[in-house]
């Protein structure tokens, strides 16, 4: 349509970013289910937008253990770069029957700030240093294992995280975003609420959500794709659990479902939806 901007079409977007491992995705998911958002999650597009990117022909050793923190944060950036028209493609493709929190690292300041419709739709969390790198320690991760040195691998990721911080830091106030620090885990989704919120209260006063079933069916199905090609590529069987969101029609439904992935799998076959048994 003539003089409408991509800005325009995504003007419904809520851009949350900042930091990984400081609770945004999980906050995420609790408001969207909350206020019956529509909920855009990179982490569940990861394989499906590396099926369309160029391949990634280094080992470990050489991304993580022969480097440098600085040449870490610029591949970080260079791949979100390439990764960026792709999430476009996805959001614009969206049906625009509600909010959306598109949610991931790799929705850095300069990227997203062409496209917003207004500064405040952005948001960036991150951790205090000390933080950050407890979070990382704790969660642990078995890619640092398979490198010839797990602990310069870590203290480079470690490193990398300090130089990301640092640029997002930059970026977002060249643009005008804003950052919020945290301490503390648990004061992301408090963060989030009180910057969010108050742009959502056209949506939160009126009455009809809309099909609320469909958009926690949409989440799911790429939580699951984003499980079954990790499967695949990994070849690890699909072990496990995850909670997903209750795909009930009940408006505000904060419930979940724990569940496999070859029962999920077996339940979507059927047509069936992942609804908690009490409903």
């Amino acid at each position: 349509m003539k003089g409408v901007t991509t800005a325009d079409r995504l003007s419904h977007v809520l851009w949350l970013s900042g930091i990984s491992g400081v609770g945004k995705t999980t906050a995420a998911r609790a408001l969207a289910r909350q206020h019956d958002l529509r909920l855009y999650s990179l982490d569940s597009h990861t394989y499906e937008h590396a099926a369309r990117l160029p391949t990634e022909t280094r080992t470990l050793d050489e991304l993580w253990v022969d480097t440098t923190p600085t040449s870490l944060a610029e591949w970080f950036e260079s791949h979100a770069r390439a990764r960026f028209p792709l999430v476009v493609d996805d959001l614009l493709s969206l049906p625009a029957d509600a909010p959306v929190i598109a949610d991931g690292p790799q929705l850095l300041p300069q990227l997203i700030a062409p496209v917003l419709a207004s500064r405040a739709k952005a948001l960036f969390v991150v951790a205090r240093p000390e933080l950050q790198r407890r979070l990382v320690v704790e969660r642990g991760s078995d890619l640092y294992e398979r490198t010839r040195d797990s602990k310069r691998a870590l203290e480079n990721r470690l490193g990398r995280d300090e130089v990301l911080v640092a640029r997002m830091k930059q970026a977002a106030s060249r643009h005008g975003l804003s950052v919020i620090e945290v301490s503390e885990v648990a004061e992301t989704r408090a963060a989030i609420d009180a910057h969010f919120l108050p742009l959502l209260r056209t949506w939160l006063a009126g009455g009809d959500r809309g099909d609320v079933a469909a958009r926690r069916r949409d989440e799911n199905d790429a939580r699951l794709r984003q499980w079954r090609a990790h499967v695949t590529a990994t070849e690890a069987g699909p072990a496990g659990e995850i909670e997903v969101a209750c795909e009930c029609d009940r408006p505000g439904c904060e419930q979940v479902v724990r569940i496999g992935l070859v029962e999920a799998e077996a339940v979507r076959a059927k047509t069936g939806l992942l609804i908690v048994s009490r409903h």
